[in-house]
């Protein structure tokens, strides 16, 4: 049968007609090694007429199963310190700083002050300002204030907030025992500081105390001045 289809066709008609066929059966598209471009045509023109209709699609598989994770690789060397940077320019000069060491007129200027000794009939307390004050107030313009005195005219303040008139230098006692103030001060520059003495009272038993202390510069002409 293949010979009687062969002569009737003949072998290039024959393999224009078996590629056409395969075409239409598979529906898989290839180069047709041999045939010429009308000869390619017919084998367009045969398979379509064979061809059957593409079916529907079919269901969508099951999701694979998620590979192993690979194991991380071992850490990296540290690289080599990189090079130091050039130096930076050198910044504008700065303003100058404060040489304030006179406190100024109505200034005012604090501290705190203590003792604690034993064995000793007579203390020594030693005060220093942080800025000199002139002229020197220590001479009769400055009071000591025993614990839980009233306030003065002089020494509005206490000791947990001490304050002092102008010109006026004011010391205030928190806490006392067993020594009391001799009321004599001492000084080899009463700008800058003073000495206050104190006496205990049975100098056999510990004596201490502690406090506050103000001080302010007289006003040019009057207070209101400041």
């Amino acid at each position: 049968m293949l010979t009687r289809v062969q002569n009737r066709l003949g072998t290039t008609g024959l393999i224009v007609a078996i590629v056409a066929l395969v075409v239409a059966l598979t529906g898989t598209a290839f180069a047709a090694v041999g045939l010429n471009g009308k000869q390619k045509a017919e084998v367009k023109k045969i398979a379509k007429q064979f061809a059957g209709k593409p079916g529907q699609a079919g269901p969508q598989g099951a999701q694979g199963s998620k590979g192993d994770k690979g194991e991380q690789g071992p850490e990296g060397k540290q690289g080599p310190e990189g090079k130091q940077g050039p130096e930076g320019k050198q910044g504008p000069e700065g303003p100058p700083g404060p040489t304030e060491t006179v406190l100024p007129p109505g200034g005012t200027q604090t501290g705190i002050w203590s003792y604690n000794q034993i064995g000793l009939s007579v203390i020594w307390l030693n005060i220093s300002f942080p800025l000199r004050v002139v002229p020197d107030l220590t001479a009769g313009n400055l009071e000591y204030l025993e614990p839980n005195a009233p306030a003065t005219a002089n020494c509005p303040g206490n000791a947990s907030e001490p304050k002092a008139a102008p010109g006026h230098i004011c010391m205030y006692g928190e806490v006392q025992n067993n020594s009391f103030d001799a009321g004599n001060t001492f000084t080899p520059d009463g700008t800058s500081g003073f000495v206050r003495k104190f006496e205990a009272v049975e100098p056999s038993e510990r004596a201490f105390g502690r406090g506050s202390w103000a001080v302010r510069a007289p006003c040019p002409e009057s207070e209101e001045t400041c």
